[in-house]
C-alpha cells in the first residue's frame, strides 16, 4: 500500500509525517491539499477494480502486499486528470438525462465517466475521459499495428464498464474516448500529428465473452498471487519493453526482475 513519499532532499518519509508537519527546514514541497490528494492510498478490500486488472498482476500484487513510496512530483498529470474528471462530472450532473461517474459493482468494480442518451433514451453512448500526452493520443488516432496493445487495453476497460452498465439496463451502442492532450499546441504534439487539444475518438465494441474471460482470468491470477505469495513476471508490453523496470515502477525494489535490472542485491541479503 502507498505509505511513503520520496522527498526532494532524497529522504523517504511516511506520508503521515509529511501531512502532519513537514520536518524539512524549507517546509512542504507542495501544498497540503496537493500532498493529501496524491498521498491518499488505495485500500485493498478484496475486490479488484477494472484498472487494477488492466495492470500487470505482479505490479498490483506487490502494491497490495508492500508499503511503497512515490515521488509526489511524478503525480502531476494524475492530479490533472482527476481534476479534469471532477469538473466535467460537476457539469454533467446539472444536465438532465446524463449519467455521470456511475459506480459499477460486481466481481470487478469500476467507475463509468459518462452516458449520453440517444434516440430518446432508448440507447446510450458511453464516453471515457483521458488526459494523454500527444504521443499516447497518436496511438489511439491511428491504426498502426504496433499500437494495438494500447488500443486493446482501452477497449477492454470501456467494454468491461459497458457489460456492467448493460446489466443495470442501459443499452449501450457507442463507445467513445475523449482525450485532452496535455502538450497540445506544442511542437512535439504537431510532430506527433496531433493538431488539436481535444479529441473524441471511437472505441471498438468487443464481444462480451472475450471481455469477461479476460477479467476473470486476471482476477484469478491476482487472487492466486495473494494466496501463494508469487506472481508471474509482468508481460513485455506491461513492462513497456523493459523501460518500466528502470525507474517507472513504484514497487521495483520488491520485484526480483526489478532488483536485477537495477543491479540491487536480492531481498534478504
Amino acid at each position: 500500500m502507498l505509505k511513503y513519499f520520496k522527498c526532494p532532499d532524497g529522504i523517504t518519509r511516511p506520508i503521515s509525517e509529511c501531512l502532519s508537519k513537514c520536518p524539512r527546514q524549507e517546509g512542504r514541497c507542495l501544498s497540503l491539499p496537493t500532498l493529501t490528494s496524491i498521498g491518499s492510498p488505495r485500500i485493498w478490500k478484496g475486490r479488484p477494480s477494472t484498472t487494477q486488472l488492466l495492470n500487470p498482476t505482479r505490479l498490483e500484487y506487490l502494491q497490495i502486499t508492500h508499503d511503497y513510496a512515490i515521488d509526489p512530483f511524478d503525480q502531476a498529470f494524475a492530479l490533472l486528470g482527476t481534476r479534469h474528471h471532477q469538473r466535467l462530472d460537476a457539469v454533467a450532473k446539472k444536465i438532465e438525462g446524463l449519467e455521470s461517474e456511475l459506480l459499477l459493482k460486481g466481481e470487478v468494480s469500476g467507475v463509468l465517466d459518462l452516458l449520453e442518451p440517444l434516440n430518446g433514451g432508448e440507447e446510450y453512448r458511453m464516453i471515457d475521459y483521458k488526459t494523454f500526452g500527444s504521443y499516447a493520443c497518436k496511438k489511439h488516432m491511428g491504426t498502426d499495428t504496433k499500437d494495438e496493445y494500447d488500443r486493446f487495453k482501452l477497449a477492454l476497460q470501456m467494454n468491461n464498464y459497458r457489460c456492467m452498465a448493460e446489466e443495470l439496463g442501459f443499452n449501450i451502442v457507442e463507445l467513445k474516448v475523449q482525450i485532452t492532450v496535455r502538450d497540445g499546441g506544442t511542437f512535439s504534439a504537431k510532430h506527433n500529428g496531433v493538431d488539436r487539444n481535444l479529441y473524441l475518438l471511437p472505441v471498438e465494441i468487443l464481444p462480451d465473452e472475450q471481455v469477461k474471460e479476460y477479467f476473470l482470468t486476471k482476477s484469478f491470477a491476482l487472487d492466486k498471487a495473494l494466496k501463494t505469495g508469487e506472481a508471474e513476471l509482468c508481460d513485455y508490453e506491461g513492462r513497456w519493453g523493459g523501460r518500466r523496470c528502470t525507474g517507472f515502477c513504484s514497487v521495483m525494489e520488491f520485484c526480483p526482475e526489478g532488483r536485477a535490472v537495477n543491479k540491487l542485491k536480492p531481498l534478504g541479503e
